[in-house]
């Protein structure tokens, strides 16, 4: 693995170079072009990286990337925390579904998976966990980005302004949840997935920011995922991991 120094140069740069770099060139005449250009291929290069950060040992590629954990446990609980949008949105929306495969693989699953690696595995996961950035530090940077990149889904100021601060404070919980679960990223793909999927099939909001309904049963799923944690590694007899020390 290389030292702290390289991990805090190279991460950052080629985490903004492909945000952000890869959005200059001409834009995707299809939604399979930008999903190979956007997503795919950025995810492949960071790949590439961990692997040659951590040795270019392929063994160490998944623990790096936070997905040598357990993905059962990650997807029973996100299940459960996420029960307070399913019930909620399904008692607005009158038990009435609009899903469809599509939604579900591209929407929800898709969009879970890649935006999780890329933005809480990679970003994230390698300042705070190998180059010895704080939380604050590798949270702020993977929240921001992961803000801006939301607001595309924006129709003026106003609902820009509240899907950024949505999104931001989302990637934040994020990646708290990714770390006090033992490094686990299947928690917060988990999350997202289930998080999306019941957004999406009752229709709960235009875009990420949502309305006050909706981000009530949102503020409960994140609320309950919270005391849940906090409750679990006191069972456990387990510290947090981002004490007082870990934050700053």
């Amino acid at each position: 693995m290389r030292n702290k120094t390289v991990f805090s140069i190279l991460v950052p740069l080629v985490f903004l170079a492909l945000h952000f770099g890869i959005r200059q060139l001409p834009k995707p005449t299809s939604y399979p072009e930008m999903v190979l250009t956007r997503q795919i291929l950025p995810l492949l290069l960071t790949g590439v990286l961990i692997w040659w950060l951590h040795g270019r040992r392929s063994a160490a590629v998944p623990g790096a990337w936070g997905l040598r954990a357990n993905a059962l446990e990650a997807l029973q609980m996100a299940f459960v925390f996420c029960l307070p949008m399913l019930l909620g949105y399904a008692f607005l929306a009158n038990f009435k579904i609009s899903l469809t495969l599509n939604g579900i693989l591209l929407g929800c699953l898709w969009a879970a998976l890649w935006e999780e690696l890329f933005y809480r595995g990679f970003v994230f996961g390698q300042l705070f966990r190998f180059a010895g950035w704080s939380f604050l530090a590798a949270g702020l940077l993977n929240a921001l980005v992961f803000g801006s990149a939301h607001l595309y889904q924006a129709g003026d100021w106003g609902s820009a302004t509240g899907i950024f601060a949505v999104t931001a404070l989302g990637g934040l919980w994020f990646a708290w949840l990714y770390i006090e679960w033992d490094n686990n990223l299947w928690m917060p793909i988990a999350m997202h997935f289930f998080m999306n999927l019941w957004w999406t099939a009752f229709e709960a909001g235009p875009n990420a920011a949502g309305g006050l309904a909706a981000n009530l049963f949102r503020a409960a799923t994140i609320a309950f995922s919270i005391i849940w944690t906090l409750r679990m590694k006191y069972r456990r007899g387990l510290p947090l991991v981002i004490a007082r020390n870990r934050w700053f």
